[in-house]
């Protein structure tokens, strides 16, 4: 007697065995069927390829159009992400992965400078609005003035505080003002001696005057990052004051 092997899908005998009387199954695939059913897969496969292909084309896609738009960024658009982004990039600098002459000059260029034009542009002459975007502008380049030599004292406060842990943030000023003050160089004009004594005078009341405001920070490099901070701060807190930065 034989055993019959039907094909599940077709339902034809693709093969046979001796058997115990007579009997039929019905699993399995004949050849034509397995074919068909490997093209169907492979079919299938390139189509899912097909369309991760056309997933990754339409993501590319979007990605350079992404680019394309942050490229056409207008001007406004762009000096809102430079002022935006002043605070990071101060901390940059000090992680020492800048240059706070390089910042300065960037502020300068490209946020100082084209706030000017567009407060010409944006206000008639004698406007009382213009008057005060003008003192905002002057206001900035008070801090800008000095933006480099402060942070270069600070750079000196911190350094001792390192060298002696426990001492204070402000006996680590008061030190630095003196020593400063002593080291003046005594080979220069005048004229020269006094601006660089004019700028230590500067540089260190503003020291004393932000150590009052941060006085309460418990940790002393916290204090005096905060303390590096400030003056960025108070140039981001004056351009935004400006009518056409003040969406930020």
């Amino acid at each position: 007697m034989v055993k019959y092997k039907h094909c599940e899908n077709c339902k034809s005998i693709y093969d046979t065995e001796s058997w115990i009387g007579e009997v039929h199954t019905y699993n399995g695939f004949c050849s034509s069927c397995m074919t068909e059913d490997k093209e169907e897969n492979q079919i299938n496969l390139e189509s899912e390829e097909d369309h991760i292909g056309d997933k990754h084309d339409k993501d590319r896609v979007e990605k350079t159009k992404e680019i394309h738009e942050k490229t056409q960024s207008s001007p406004i658009e762009v000096e809102r992400n430079l002022l935006s982004s002043l605070e990071q990039k101060v901390n940059d600098v000090l992680n020492g992965k800048g240059s706070i002459n390089v910042l300065i000059k960037e502020i300068k260029d490209d946020l100082v400078d084209k706030a000017k034009e567009r407060i010409e542009e944006t206000f008639q002459s004698f406007d009382v609005n213009k008057i005060d975007a003008l003192k905002v502008i002057d206001s900035t380049e008070d801090i800008m003035a000095y933006l480099a030599e402060y942070k270069d004292f600070m750079d000196i406060v911190v350094i001792k505080i390192q060298n002696k842990p426990k001492m204070k943030v402000k006996t680590a000023i008061d030190k630095v003002i003196k020593e400063s003050m002593a080291n003046m160089p005594k080979d220069v004009s005048k004229d020269i001696l006094l601006n660089k004594k004019a700028m230590l005078n500067t540089v260190s009341d503003q020291a004393l005057e932000w150590y009052k405001i941060y006085s309460d920070t418990k940790d002393v490099l916290e204090l005096t990052k905060k303390m590096l901070l400030h003056p960025i701060n108070e140039i981001q807190k004056n351009l935004r004051s400006l009518p056409f930065y003040d969406s930020i």
